[in-house]
C-alpha cells in the first residue's frame, strides 16, 4: 500500500514544489509525449488513473500547464490517433451520435441562458458559463476518445485495472483520513470528501458506488483467482460506502445489487434480504443514526418531521418547480441556476433532474432521461450478446453503473463532476467499442484460415446425430458429424 500512497503524498504545500509532485508531473508529461508519438492509449490509461483524484491533480497546477493537463492528455491522444489511425472502419454507434447531438443542444441552450440572464453571448472562454460547459464536455470527449482508441480486450482489461487502482487510492485516502475520528455516533465532522475535493462527501460516495456496481460482475470472470483481488476491492469500497454516511449511496448500491441479482447473480438476494431484515441489529450505530435521522421527532407527542438537510432539499425542489412553470418547454438556459441566487447561497437544485427541468425544460429533461436509457441499453445489449464472457460481464456492470448513477443524481448534481463520473464515460467508450473487438477477432481468425494458418482451436470432436427414419426403413447405423468449434477466444 506504500506504493499506492505515493501519489497522495506527492502534494506540495501551496506555492511550493515537492520532489514527489515533480516526479508525478514528469510522469504525466512523459505519458502525454508517448500518447502523441507512440501509443495513443497511454493517454487514456493515465487519465483513468488520475481523473478521480481531484486533490492530487491540484498539486500539478504549480507546474507549467499543470492546470490544463487533462485537456493536454486528451489532445495528445486524439492527435496520436489521427497520425496512427485504426484499421477498423465502422459507423459510429447511435448512442455516440446521440451524445454529440445532446452536446450541441446544450450549447444552444447556453445561448438561451445568456439572453435569460442578460449576460454577454458565450463566444469565448472569458465567459464563466462557457468554461463550465467546456469542462463538462471533457466527459463526452473522453468517451469518444476511448471508443476510437481502445480496440482490444487487453486494452479494456488495462483500463479496468487502472480504474481499480484509482478506486483503491480513493479508499486508502479516505480510510487514512478517518483514523482517529469517532465513529460511535453520527456527526458531520466524521464525513470527508477524500481526494475527490469539491465534489463533496456525497460525490465521493457516488463515485465509490458506481465503480462498485461495475466491478461486482467481475467476480464471475473465468480466471477464478481474479475473484480474490476483486473481492478485496469490493470490501474496501463497501467500507467507504458504509462510513460515507450518504443515504443516496445506500439506496443506489441496494438497487444496483437488486438489479444484478435479477439479471444474473441470484445469490445476491441472500445478503440483500439479510440486511433488509437485520440492519438495525448488524449495522454500526452511527449508520443507523444517519438513516433514521431522515425523519426526526423532537417530542414524543409530535409527528416525525424531515431533518434539516431533507427540508432544505424540499425547499430547493419547490423553488425549482416554480421556475420551471415559468419556462416549461426549453427552460432558462443551460448552466443558469447557479447565477440566479434563488435560495440563500445555494448554487444547485440538489436534484440533477430538476436542474435539467429548470435549465433545459421538458425537452432537455426528456433528452437526459433518454441518454440514461441508451447508456443502460448499450451495456445490457452487450451483456445479452454473449459474444465474449469478459465483454458480457463488462456490459452488465456498465448497466448496473448507470442505474446507480441515475439514483444518486436524484439527490444532487453528480453528473457534471469529472472526478465522480470519469469512469462512467471511459467505460462507455469501451462498451461502444466492444462489438468491433469481437468482429476484429473473428476477422483475424478467418484470415488466418484463408492464409493456411491453423488458429489455436480446441481439438475436433464428433457428435452423435439422430437421423429421421421413414416408414419401412431398416435399422441403420447412427451417423456422426464433425462438430465445429467456436472461432471466438476469450481469455478472461
Amino acid at each position: 500500500m506504500t506504493l499506492l500512497a505515493f501519489i497522495f503524498e506527492s502534494a506540495p504545500s501551496a506555492g511550493n514544489f515537492s520532489g514527489r509532485a515533480l516526479v508525478l508531473y514528469a510522469l504525466v508529461v512523459i505519458c502525454a509525449f508517448l500518447a502523441l508519438t507512440w501509443k495513443a492509449e497511454i493517454g487514456i490509461y493515465i487519465l483513468t488513473l488520475l481523473l478521480p483524484l481531484q486533490t492530487t491533480r491540484y498539486h500539478l497546477h504549480a507546474f507549467p500547464l499543470g492546470a490544463n493537463i487533462v485537456d493536454i492528455l486528451l489532445a495528445c491522444s486524439l492527435l496520436g490517433l489521427w497520425m496512427r489511425p485504426n484499421k477498423l472502419k465502422e459507423p459510429h454507434p447511435f448512442v455516440l451520435r446521440f451524445v454529440i447531438a445532446l452536446a450541441i443542444f446544450y450549447y444552444i441552450s447556453l445561448w438561451r441562458g445568456a439572453f435569460f440572464l442578460g449576460t454577454p453571448l458565450p463566444f469565448w472562454f472569458k465567459d464563466a458559463r462557457l468554461v463550465d460547459y467546456k469542462n463538462f464536455m471533457v466527459l463526452p470527449l473522453l468517451a469518444y476518445t476511448t471508443y476510437r482508441i481502445i480496440r482490444t480486450r487487453q486494452q479494456v482489461a488495462i483500463v479496468i485495472f487502472l480504474a481499480c487502482v484509482s478506486s483503491l487510492l480513493v479508499d486508502y485516502s479516505y480510510l487514512k483520513s478517518s483514523l482517529g475520528r469517532d465513529f460511535t455516533h453520527y456527526s458531520e465532522e466524521a464525513r470527508d470528501a477524500g481526494p475527490l475535493g469539491y465534489a463533496g462527501e456525497n460525490g465521493l460516495a457516488s463515485y465509490v458506488v458506481e465503480i462498485t456496481a461495475f466491478m461486482i460482475p467481475m467476480l464471475a470472470l473465468k480466471r477464478r483467482w481474479l475473484a480474490v483481488p476483486v473481492s478485496f476491492l469490493l470490501a474496501a469500497n463497501f467500507c467507504c460506502i458504509l462510513y460515507s454516511y450518504s443515504r443516496e449511496a445506500y439506496l443506489a448500491i441496494a438497487l444496483a445489487l437488486l438489479f444484478l441479482a435479477v439479471a444474473k447473480f441470484r445469490w445476491l438476494l441472500i445478503p440483500l434480504l439479510a440486511v433488509a431484515f437485520t440492519w438495525q441489529a448488524v449495522m454500526p450505530v452511527a449508520v443507523q443514526e444517519r438513516i433514521n435521522m431522515s425523519y426526526a421527532q423532537k417530542d414524543s407527542g409530535e409527528a416525525a418531521q424531515l431533518d434539516a438537510s431533507a427540508q432544505e432539499r424540499v425547499m430547493l425542489w419547490t423553488d425549482a418547480l416554480t421556475i420551471f412553470h415559468e419556462n416549461p418547454v426549453v427552460g432558462t438556459g443551460f448552466l443558469t441556476y447557479a447565477n440566479m441566487n434563488r435560495v440563500g447561497s445555494y448554487k444547485d437544485t440538489h436534484n440533477f433532474y430538476l436542474k435539467m427541468l429548470v435549465e433545459t425544460g421538458i425537452v432537455g429533461l426528456a433528452l437526459f432521461i433518454a441518454q440514461l436509457f441508451l447508456f443502460c441499453r448499450q451495456g445490457f445489449k452487450l451483456y445479452l450478446s454473449k459474444s465474449s464472457h469478459f465483454l458480457s460481464l463488462i456490459g452488465l456492470g456498465f448497466a448496473a453503473l448507470i442505474l446507480a448513477a441515475a439514483v444518486v443524481n436524484i439527490f444532487g448534481d453528480r453528473w457534471m463532476f469529472t472526478q465522480v463520473d470519469s469512469n462512467l464515460w471511459i467505460f462507455l467508450g469501451c462498451v461502444m467499442a466492444a462489438p468491433a473487438m469481437t468482429q476484429q477477432t473473428a476477422t483475424e481468425e478467418s484470415e488466418s484460415v484463408l492464409a493456411g494458418v491453423q488458429p489455436s482451436l480446441p481439438p475436433p470432436r464428433f457428435v452423435r446425430v439422430k437421423s429421421a427414419s421413414l416408414p419401412g426403413d431398416r435399422a441403420h447405423a447412427t451417423p456422426y458429424v464433425l462438430a465445429s468449434p467456436k472461432l471466438t477466444r476469450d481469455g478472461l
